[in-house]
């Protein structure tokens, strides 16, 4: 178990090494950052003792009486003698870890403030100098890459405690094994010892003493594997750390080149062509801008000629609206002018009737004796045919009445017919063209 213990302390050197080569890259803060990084470095150490304290406490002895009860006195002393070289081992590197780390990190913490002031002064003279935004963004950028710094600072702090629990972890491993293997002898020369006074000796005492030694190795095998995880939880977590690192160190290198290639002044023919080539963009945002105010013009004067025509179509709807209200009102007096016309019509049918009726026996016997019997034949018929009434146009209806109720007989014919509205006259012969006219012209 020496050499892998040798082995493991080796490559907790590497990761040491490693760690220190990584912090000479750091970037300078502020006094209040290094108060963090005090702060968060007496949390890690504060958190590693107590995770000491308890592996300490998880790792130790036995029970003296089961000691006494299994080890012989020289056992006893070997043991006691290679616990004591560990422990004194174990606390002379211990000290002289804790002053070297104490007196790297003062180291650390000189070199950084001394950074940080440099870099302070560095960029007040940046921001003081007229305003160029190459630099400005250069000043961004290294404010940045040092956040960036210092992030990794706290991580690299992490990985080192981490790495320090580790190195305990280790070594309380080898201890416990060390312990194991002397106890796995003692069990050995105790069941080699029991095999020959087997005979004499009564057997519960042995089985006792069996079950007891077999508890003892159980136990110590049930913490050695719980001791080897967390050994492989903790180198797991230190292969995280270090690949972390390796990417946010890849990632600061692309920043300093990034860096180095604004720092570096261009070239007068790439300021031209950069010069010219503005130049053309700022041609073509003008020539848009002047097709954007032409095209707002054009909507304009459109909006214009659409709200003129809405007022004059609005100005015609009115027009349209007052027409159809006269002509629905002329068409009500119209028709109610029909309608006192059809009153005064049938009345005028029924008083002509009423004479035709009163005069037809008078004209009978007046014509009796000059007309010849066909005549005769259709004046008597005539009274018979619709109930009372002739037969006949609706001319001589008319004809009749204007000889019954009108004065003016000697002005017109005596077979004329006149519309009541326009006092237009028709012939006999034109009777329905006078219905066709009283219609048309009464509306």
């Amino acid at each position: 178990m020496e050499p892998e213990e040798e082995d493991e302390l080796g490559s907790g050197r590497d990761v040491d090494s490693n760690s220190n080569a990584d912090s000479e890259k750091w970037v300078a803060g502020d006094g209040l950052e290094e108060q963090e990084f005090s702060i968060k470095e007496a949390n890690f150490t504060e958190g590693s003792l107590k995770l000491k304290i308890q592996t300490t406490k998880r790792a130790k002895k036995p029970p003296k009486n089961l000691e006494n009860y299994i080890c012989p006195p020289e056992i006893k002393i070997t043991i006691k003698q290679s616990d004591q070289k560990v422990s004194r081992a174990g606390k002379n590197s211990k000290a002289t870890k804790e002053e070297d780390r104490s007196h790297s990190k003062k180291k650390e913490i000189e070199r950084l403030s001394e950074q940080l002031e440099e870099k302070e002064r560095e960029a007040q003279q940046l921001l003081s100098q007229p305003g160029l935004e190459r630099e400005k963004e250069v000043a961004l950028l290294r404010r940045s890459v040092a956040e960036k710094e210092r992030a990794r600072a706290a991580s690299h702090v992490l990985c080192r405690s981490l790495a320090d629990e580790t190195h305990q972890l280790r070594r309380t491993l080898a201890a416990t094994a060390h312990m194991c293997q002397h106890l796995a002898k003692c069990l050995d020369e105790r069941q080699g010892g029991q095999g020959t006074a087997g005979e004499q000796s009564p057997e519960p005492k042995c089985t006792e003493g069996d079950a007891s030694v077999h508890a003892v190795v159980e136990k110590l095998r049930e913490e050695n594997r719980v001791l080897r995880q967390k050994v492989t939880h903790v180198e797991d977590l230190n292969a995280r750390w270090q690949r972390y690192d390796a990417s946010r160190d890849e990632y600061v290198r692309g920043l300093h080149a990034q860096l180095k290639g604004l720092q570096v002044p261009l070239e007068p023919e790439l300021m031209r062509k950069e010069v010219s080539r503005l130049n053309a963009q700022l041609e073509e945002k003008m020539d848009d801008c002047a097709e954007a105010r032409r095209e707002l013009a054009a909507a304009r004067s459109a909006r214009d000629a659409a709200l003129e025509r809405v007022q004059m179509l609005e100005q015609q709807i009115l027009a349209y609206k007052d027409d159809f209200t006269s002509e629905r009102a002329d068409r009500e007096r119209a028709q109610s002018r029909i309608h006192e016309l059809e009153e005064q019509v049938a009345s005028l049918q029924r008083q002509a009737s009423w004479r035709q009726d009163s005069r037809e026996p008078v004209s009978c016997r007046i014509h009796t004796g000059s007309r010849s019997p066909r005549y005769l034949e259709t004046d008597a018929s005539e009274p018979v045919a619709a109930g009372g009434r002739r037969p006949g146009t609706g001319s001589q209806w008319l004809d009749l009445a204007a000889e019954g109720g009108c004065s003016g007989v000697t002005q017109r014919g005596q077979g004329d017919l006149q519309c009541p509205h326009c006092l237009r006259c028709f012939s006999d012969e034109q009777g329905e063209e006078l219905f066709k006219h009283v219609a048309e012209c009464c509306q």
